[in-house]
């Protein structure tokens, strides 16, 4: 039980803080583990109906500028070949679906084939980062997203297909990568259950990640959860932009500064940490956001607990955050450093 490895335990600059001192609290969340999906996790993202109506959208629009028909990648196309058929579907004329569980692609397969799209839809099981088409392609698309945005490793899988699979074109890329750029939105959290994890724990709230050694292992909460009290706006954690994936660098850091206003004084005495989800820009009209949506997303909130127990906060008051992301670990690395007033 307990909140596995600190993955760096709180410190006071004077320890015990004094009241008008600052507390200093780092953590890291690294988890690996998080793609290995069911056929009905499968069915539930296709159900998640903003997400897929998004994409439907996007990849229509897409095409249909696309003259002469044209060749797509679909990259982790999943047991249902969910973006691959839509491409087929809104006209492109050869689609090559790589997928890298066996069992998943042999599912996409048997999809396809129901859906008679088999001349146009080739499922290819392999590491996209290993795999070679036959043709540099018109577009790609894929779902690579966790519900911290760049989790699942998209940053390095994206580079590589944009180099390997794309045809060139004038300029930028932009218009030939579906999605456009994924962002992690953050926000200073009181989280109810926070002094009863014990029971918490129990009830499946713990994220199904393997944490690497010394690190935290954050709650997955339902995005239509109850159990958490913003005490002020999302800032952005990170932004990956597909379409010039050169561009993140291997560790991109961020100073956040978070307002506590008076209004939040009470519920900012039960600070618990911080939640992190998912905006994305599928294009620039059709943006999925965890929080804002009407019903409940596939991609969960991750809440990373800054202690055991809640820490009583000043407020008005403001909360530093330095976030730094490292996409050359592996897996990817989430480290928070909070300067917290108390």
């Amino acid at each position: 039980g307990g909140l596995g490895g600190g993955g760096g335990a709180a410190w006071a600059e004077d320890a015990p803080a004094p009241s008008g001192g600052t507390l200093h609290i780092k953590r890291v969340i690294a988890e690996s583990g998080l793609e290995d999906w069911s056929y009905a996790e499968y069915e539930a993202m296709r159900d998640d109906e903003p997400r897929t109506k998004a994409y439907e959208a996007a990849i229509g629009k897409r095409l249909k500028g696309m003259q002469g028909g044209a060749t797509v990648v679909d990259i982790g196309t999943g047991a249902l070949a969910l973006l691959a058929i839509m491409a087929a579907k809104a006209g492109a004329t050869k689609v090559y679906a790589i997928e890298i569980n066996p069992e998943a692609a042999q599912n996409a397969r048997e999809t396809v084939k129901k859906e008679k799209l088999d001349k146009i839809i080739e499922v290819i099981t392999g590491d996209s980062m290993k795999v070679d088409l036959p043709e540099k392609v018109d577009l790609i698309v894929s779902e690579l997203i966790g519900s911290i945005a760049t989790q699942e490793g998209v940053e390095p899988i994206i580079k590589d297909a944009e180099k390997r699979f794309l045809k060139e074109a004038p300029g930028s890329s932009c218009p030939n990568m579906i999605p456009l750029r994924v962002q992690t939105l953050v926000a200073p959290i009181k989280y109810t259950e926070h002094r009863i994890m014990s029971f918490a724990a129990k009830r499946g709230v713990m994220s199904r990640g393997k944490a690497a050694d010394g690190t935290l292992r954050p709650l997955r909460l339902r995005s239509k959860t109850k159990d958490l009290v913003f005490l002020s706006d999302p800032q952005v954690l990170e932004s990956f932009e597909f379409c010039q994936p050169g561009a993140t660098k291997a560790v991109e850091e961020r100073s956040l500064r978070f307002d506590i206003s008076k209004k939040k004084a009470d519920d900012a005495k039960d600070f618990s940490g911080f939640a992190m989800w998912t905006r994305l820009f599928v294009d620039e009209e059709n943006v999925v956001d965890v929080q804002t949506q009407k019903v409940t997303s596939h991609w969960a909130y991750v809440v990373a607990l800054m202690d055991d127990k809640p820490i009583a906060l000043v407020a008005p008051g403001t909360i530093e955050l330095k976030g730094s992301v490292d996409y050359s670990a592996k897996p990817v690395r989430y480290t928070l450093e909070a300067a917290l007033p108390v």
